[in-house]
């Protein structure tokens, strides 16, 4: 099965899809991620792209950490 996220879908959506996300984005700093109910409110409020620019944190950095877990993504000529 391809893992592929949409990177217009917000952060809960992909989180709960592949919960293997959260680990791969907490490593990188996204730490409230690690709360459940932080994840579940706040991840509905925000995409990958979003988090990465509120957390100064660049786009590239995600997805290359992403890509080495397997990762392929979409929704990236709307960014």
């Amino acid at each position: 099965m391809a893992k592929v996220i949409d990177l217009r879908e917000n952060v809960a959506s992909i989180c709960d899809a592949y919960p293997e996300v959260v680990d791969v984005l907490v490593g990188l700093g996204f730490t409230p991620l690690a709360d459940p109910e932080h994840r579940k409110f706040m991840g509905t409020l925000v995409t990958i792209p979003d988090a990465a620019r509120r957390h100064s944190i660049p786009l590239e950095t995600i997805l290359d950490a992403l890509e080495k877990n397997g990762f392929t993504f979409t929704g990236a000529e709307s960014i």
